[in-house]
């Protein structure tokens, strides 16, 4: 095992650790919230959040991604770009914080929160507070180095259970949240500070600014049109339907991608930083970027099956049934969602790596162009239409990665399906199992069980391969098994 490939390891397993330890937390202080504070408490923190997301998108300028990416002549040249990206990112931070403040008025009534002024102002505080932070975590990225963020994550869990939920007993408002925020900011920035290996310094060049703009800016661009994607379908929603249609149809779609979110989660992390330590050697990017891909369809792909083959199942466990008209929606976002992480995110993120980040940019402006009058003239013909369309325009995307990608580093779409056809078998036996029993699988119990046969089918086809059943125990030894004696230290 090579140096490289040792750290990406290492930093699984880190990534792995924080996901499943958030993912088995988290649950439970949002159950114990959600019985002290009202929905109207979370629907003010929720119109801070879109504030927030907004405004981040130009404080970070792509600072992040540049440090990542950029291969630096050496650590004097590293720390002086590094000096700029922040210093720039945290004047611009109070600037934006300072215009919001001023504006806090029209703000407030803009998101459709008036009344609501002096909190937006306070908790957009997090914005500088985030922009403190948000380089000291590309460093750690760019090394690798995923341990300190993982301490960060056990803290910020800590204070959810041990502040938050006592601050939502005494004041049994949105000032809850909004202060627990604030200190899991604070706390990230001082203890991420603390740990670098880098300390701000006063130094500054316009000059490097510039050059480092030329990057930064389409990544600027390219966050906008993201930030677009993820919430035109449901601005359009809550325009077009009632309050009981947009929560079904956020609801699908948040639950499907937080489900593939336990695996995901662990791995895009890593993506950026790893491509761009080959960004020179274009040859072992695409072996990697096969290898990695390789590894995370083995457990992300039967996972998007699973979600679409058990919609009813998965939907009447996790949310009940009066959520029964989600199912569909469900299965068939966490189907195509499957395929976009294994493709999209890829593809996206090697863009970047190789000094290319226009290319999502474009990519991203034709994604737009397709799907805005898509889904708007979709959404006169009702939810469900809209939301078969927003999921035809997800599966647009990846043809389009797949033919840029060819055309950037000559890897062919025959080698990306290739790479995971195994799998994609393995998965097409899960249909077959499935709708051959389904029949009698008519209860709660019986649909467990038909679950459990159809991912030992799939996980023994693979293991009646050399190569995959290799891939499995290695995915064991490196992330579950370490992750586990973890756990136990």
């Amino acid at each position: 095992m090579n140096s490289l490939e040792s750290k990406v390891v290492t930093a699984t397993k880190w990534s792995a650790l924080t996901e499943i330890a958030s993912k088995l937390v988290s649950p439970i202080a949002g159950m114990i919230l959600a019985r002290l504070l009202t929905p109207e408490a979370y629907g003010a923190v929720a119109t801070t959040t879109i504030i927030i997301s907004f405004a981040e998108l130009f404080t970070d300028a792509g600072f992040q991604k540049y440090i990542i990416q950029h291969d630096f002549t050496d650590d004097d040249d590293r720390n002086k770009s590094i000096n700029v990206a922040f210093w720039t990112n945290l004047v611009m931070s109070l600037i934006i914080w300072g215009i919001i403040i001023v504006f806090r008025y029209p703000i407030a009534s803009l998101v459709g929160s008036p009344g609501l002024e002096t909190a937006i102002v306070v908790a957009c505080a997090a914005i500088p507070i985030a922009a403190f932070s948000s380089i000291q975590s590309a460093i750690y990225k760019r090394n690798l180095n995923f341990r300190i963020p993982f301490i960060v994550r056990m803290i910020g869990l800590g204070i959810t259970f041990f502040i938050t939920t006592p601050l939502a007993f005494w004041l049994r408002s949105y000032w809850a949240l909004i202060i627990s925020s604030l200190i899991q900011g604070l706390v990230a920035a001082l203890t991420l500070t603390l740990y670098s290996d880098w300390k701000p310094s006063f130094y500054y060049s316009f000059r490097r600014l510039k050059e480092m703009f030329g990057f930064c800016a389409w990544i600027i661009i390219d966050h906008i049109l993201s930030w677009t994607n993820n919430y035109l379908d449901l601005f359009i929603a809550g325009r077009k339907f009632n309050q009981h249609t947009l929560g079904i149809y956020k609801t699908s779609i948040n639950t499907s991608t937080n489900i593939l979110g336990i695996i995901s989660k662990s791995y895009i992390p890593l993506l950026l930083p790893t491509y761009s330590k080959l960004q020179n050697d274009i040859p072992q990017l695409k072996q990697t970027f096969l290898k990695m891909q390789k590894y995370i369809s083995v457990i992300l792909l039967p996972i998007g099956f699973t979600i679409f083959l058990y919609s009813d199942l998965i939907t009447k466990i996790l949310l009940g049934s009066q959520w029964t008209e989600a199912a569909p929606l469900i299965g068939i976002w966490g189907l195509i969602h499957s395929f976009s992480l294994i493709i999209n995110r890829f593809c996206g993120n090697t863009y970047i790596a190789i000094n290319k980040p226009h290319i999502s940019v474009i990519l991203s402006l034709i994604y737009v162009c397709v799907a805005i009058p898509s889904i708007l003239i979709s959404s006169e013909h009702g939810v469900q239409t809209m939301f078969f369309t927003r999921t035809i325009t997800k599966l647009w995307m990846l043809i389009l990665h797949t033919a840029t990608i060819f055309i950037l580093i000559r890897l062919s779409p025959f080698k990306i399906i290739g790479n995971i056809l195994p799998e994609l078998i393995g998965c097409g036996l899960m249909i077959a199992i499935t709708h051959s029993i389904s029949t009698i699988c008519n209860t709660t119990l019986l649909q467990l069980v038909s679950m459990v046969v159809c991912i030992t089918v799939y996980l023994g086809f693979l293991f009646a391969m050399k190569k995959e059943r290799d891939i499995i125990k290695q995915i064991w030894d490196n992330t579950v098994k370490s992750t586990i004696n973890k756990l136990r230290q």
